[in-house]
């Protein structure tokens, strides 16, 4: 038949692309399925070793998020003073007992990574924006302002963990609920940087630095009172000098942002 001469005059692709292979050869296809297993065992020891330092379904959590939830965060950001109600909302079991805290996209106040990150990478562009129109664009820039802005974070978060241990703080909070806040005053700087770079860096865009810090500082004094101050919610009998060291120690993180952003603003 026709179709079968075809068939037959077709060359063996194995045996065209490979034909110094014998894929039929008992050895090869030994060597084969040893390489794959082989190849299975180092993936499965990847996946557990990377697993032991990073939690991933944690970290899951801070990326659950959607278009309105960023919407939304970045409008809190900005504008904190109409915002009312900060307290984040507790996921329950079907038992009705406590199984940690909502996910960002269902709870407006939940920290999340994802802004941030994205905030981190717009602002190193950024730097690297300015530079150029400066005349004085290197790709070290880019690594200076990446690893400067993960230097700020990681001595925030020193600083935070070292204050509450100082101060007898029982510290429940995540350590990616901490990157997160800290992470949320480069929005901030972006507006800022924004301004100064077609605006000009005259006054406007000093009022808008000034805006932008006031509003990062309010920010982490709303959000962080579950962290510095765990017991709020325990009455009057709270105000006592600890407390009030507590209360300073929170002022002071606020306070330091604008510090921090004047820094990396310039």
């Amino acid at each position: 038949m026709p179709q079968q001469q075809y068939t037959q005059g077709q060359p063996n692709n194995n045996h065209a692309f490979y034909p110094q292979f014998n894929l039929n050869d008992p050895t090869a296809q030994m060597g084969m399925h040893f390489a794959g297993s082989a190849m299975a065992q180092g993936t499965a020891y990847m996946e557990r070793n990377f697993n032991r330092w990073v939690n991933m379904p944690a970290l899951r959590h801070y990326f659950n998020v959607n278009n309105l939830y960023v919407v939304n965060k970045l409008k809190l950001l900005v504008f904190p003073w109409r915002h009312s109600s900060w307290t984040r909302l507790i996921k329950r079991t079907e038992t009705g007992q406590m199984d940690g805290f909502r996910p960002p996209r269902e709870d407006i106040n939940s920290p999340d990574l994802y802004i941030p990150v994205m905030a981190v990478v717009t602002y190193v562009l950024m730097c690297g924006l300015a530079a150029g129109r400066q005349g004085s664009f290197h790709p070290e820039k880019l690594y200076v302002a990446g690893s400067t802005s993960v230097a700020i974070v990681f001595f925030e978060i020193m600083f935070t963990r070292l204050g509450c241990y100082f101060m007898n703080v029982p510290f429940e909070a995540s350590m990616m609920d901490l990157v997160a806040y800290y992470g949320y005053k480069f929005v901030g700087i972006i507006v800022t940087d924004v301004v100064k770079i077609f605006g000009g860096s005259g006054w406007a865009s000093w009022m808008v630095f000034l805006y932008t810090g006031l509003s990062v500082g309010f920010f982490l004094l709303r959000s962080m009172r579950y962290v510095i101050l765990p017991d709020s919610s325990a009455g009057p009998s709270t105000l006592n000098p600890q407390r009030k060291r507590r209360m300073w120690f929170l002022l002071m993180i606020a306070g330091l942002q604008m510090v921090y952003m004047f820094f990396l603003t310039n």
